[in-house]
């Protein structure tokens, strides 16, 4: 009895609040608008080379990957397994433009929301212009209104005789809600088999970027490995400061250090001004997160040659991913309450016929056929309520009220009868 009364007392408070809510509050999102950005690249050079006959300036990139999304919703995704750069865009355009058709072809696949949301590019020929060489593979580029991938896949990268790189890949996968209040994306870059001026050797260089987004809290991590470098065939190690030995030494009976002192001695006859690492940064707030790898950096330049002609400058980048993410809450939306509309409340005031009786200036009169009925206020209509889209009268209200306070209050007054009776009853007395 005890138990039947308990629930029947806690009825009308699970009533409500399994049922009893704000309209707006279901399907709100948690965030307002939120975007990521990224940009991964297995390789990416920046300088000019004249002394291997002709110059040619140089902004090529290898496995790239550019992706955007946001919430308006828009999406974009470049994925190209050679990025020739500037100077080859302009090339083709101009042989494109006079040709009338596409007769150069840019080697990328581009996606785009609202738009094409899928394309793809395999193989194609590759961009052999000396002394730059872009072996051509593959890429892929997919979105969504919510959703954001790309990869590029790229054959050897070859600027002779100053560099030559392997096969490299960037993938970058993107990922937003509104209404759950996340946003996430990753993104890894590989490139293999490097050899710079023929001194310099790296076996792989593997960096990996994530930045998340739950409601508040952000977080941002950041990879970047070097692996098998060596340099005149010494094991090295490259970190934010330059290139130190490691390993052993392989010239028997020196030390690591000077062992460091030989290697930077080969980088340097070798037209290697630098190689190092740029420190990589992750860092976030409550709505905004950032990775960025930095890349494994070599900065490449020969003496000027005499007549004139200019030295070869070059700076290569390797494994870079740069992730942005920012978003801002939504501010709840409250249930706007209408008041009811009264008639007699809304529309023009009826009108009047007011004129002056000749003879008696300023003092006004009513024509004859022209007496207005007293204006007499209809009965006041009883107050109503709206209940998920039902009208419901006072009286109704007032009603469905004293059955809730029924229940609440006059269900532990029963429960204070019977027990009084139950103690009666074990005492032994008549109740």
């Amino acid at each position: 009895m005890k138990r039947l009364l308990a629930v029947t007392a806690l009825l009308p408070v699970l009533l409500a609040v399994a049922f009893v809510r704000p309209v707006s509050a279901a399907g709100d999102p948690i965030y307002d608008q939120a975007s990521l950005t990224a940009i991964a690249a297995a390789g990416r050079t920046d300088g000019v080379v004249g002394a291997s006959g002709g110059l040619v300036t140089l902004d090529t990139g290898s496995a790239y990957v550019s992706a955007s999304l946001d919430s308006s919703p828009s999406a974009a995704v470049v994925a190209a397994p050679q990025e020739p750069g500037t100077l080859f865009h302009t090339v083709a355009g101009q042989a494109n433009g006079a040709a009338g058709q596409t007769v150069v072809g840019t080697l990328e696949a581009e996606a785009r929301y609202p738009g094409d949301t899928s394309s793809s590019f395999n193989v194609g020929d590759p961009v052999d212009s000396p002394p730059v060489y872009l072996g051509a593979a593959n890429a892929t580029a997919k979105v969504s209104a919510t959703t954001a991938k790309g990869v590029a896949q790229a054959a050897r990268y070859t600027v002779a005789p100053l560099f030559d790189v392997g096969p490299g890949t960037s993938a970058v996968n993107q990922v937003i809600s509104v209404e759950q209040g996340t946003a996430s994306q990753d993104a890894k870059v590989t490139v293999s088999d490097v050899d710079l001026a023929g001194v310099l050797k790296i076996q792989s260089v593997v960096a990996t970027a994530k930045v998340t987004a739950d409601h508040d809290t952000h977080t941002a991590v950041q990879s970047l490995v070097v692996s098998g470098a060596t340099v005149a065939g010494q094991q090295v190690a490259i970190t934010n400061d330059g290139v130190v030995a490691a390993g052993t030494p392989i010239v028997p009976g020196t030390t690591l250090s000077q062992a460091t002192d030989t290697v930077n001695q080969a980088l340097a006859g070798a037209g290697i001004t630098s190689v190092h690492t740029i420190g990589g940064t992750a860092k976030h707030t409550t709505r905004s997160a950032e990775a960025d790898t930095g890349g494994l950096e070599i900065v490449m330049k020969s003496p000027d040659l005499p007549g004139g002609v200019s030295a070869n400058t070059l700076t290569v980048t390797l494994g870079g991913i740069d992730l942005t993410e920012l978003d801002a809450p939504a501010v709840p939306t409250l249930p706007v309450v209408v008041p009811p509309v009264l008639p007699g409340t809304t529309g023009q005031p009826p009108s009047t016929v007011t004129t002056v009786i000749p003879g008696t200036p300023g003092v006004p009169g009513t024509a004859p056929g022209q007496e207005q009925a007293p204006q007499v206020a209809p009965p006041a209509q009883a107050a109503a309520f709206e209940v998920r889209g039902r009208r419901i009268s006072a009286q109704t209200a007032i009603v469905a009220f004293a059955g809730w306070q029924l229940l609440s209050l006059g269900t532990a007054t029963l429960y204070g009868f019977v027990e009084r009776r139950r103690r009666l009853v074990l005492l032994g007395r008549n109740p």
